[in-house]
């Protein structure tokens, strides 16, 4: 599993690097980007390839209100054919327990020349959740697309640009 973490931590970089900030989760209210994050428990659920129940495929990280990275227990499931159908989503607001589902609209590997790209999928929900969303922000006259549009040119705010 060690090895698995810094697999996923590479992945991450790789996001941090093209979107050009740290991949942060925090309350959007909070204009302190010191101030620690709230975690987020994110379930990713789907069918295994042959398969007609759901089950747990794995977890993720949320970098968009409608993107989630997911994490190498879910890239191994998704490689060998399974497909997501629902994300959850659980977290603190307060003294008071947060949860929402919201259904996959499109899912994919980071397309790229070589199979790296095998090993970091991302899942486009089919609308925005409410979940303490990432930081600090891109930066000012950035297109929110950019960046993820580089890594994953199949999803829908891409089509757009």
């Amino acid at each position: 599993m060690a090895k698995q973490t810094k697999k996923f931590r590479k992945v991450i970089q790789q996001v941090e690097v093209v979107v050009g900030h740290p991949v942060l989760t925090r309350d959007p209210g909070d204009s302190d980007d010191t101030a620690p994050a709230p975690p987020v428990f994110i379930a990713v659920f789907g069918n295994d390839s042959g398969t007609t129940h759901s089950e747990v495929l794995g977890s993720g990280v949320l970098t968009t209100s409608t993107i989630v990275l997911v994490d190498p227990d879910t890239v191994d499931r998704l490689n060998d054919g399974a497909t997501p159908t629902m994300v959850g989503f659980a977290w603190v607001d307060g003294s008071t327990n947060r949860t929402q589902s919201r259904s996959v609209r499109n899912f994919g590997h980071r397309e790229t020349d070589d199979a790296s790209g095998e090993d970091f999928w991302a899942i486009e929900l089919s609308s925005a959740t409410s979940a303490p969303l990432p930081g600090p922000g891109i930066p000012e006259g950035a297109s929110p697309a950019s960046a993820w549009c580089i890594l994953f040119p199949w999803l829908s705010m891409c089509s757009s640009h």
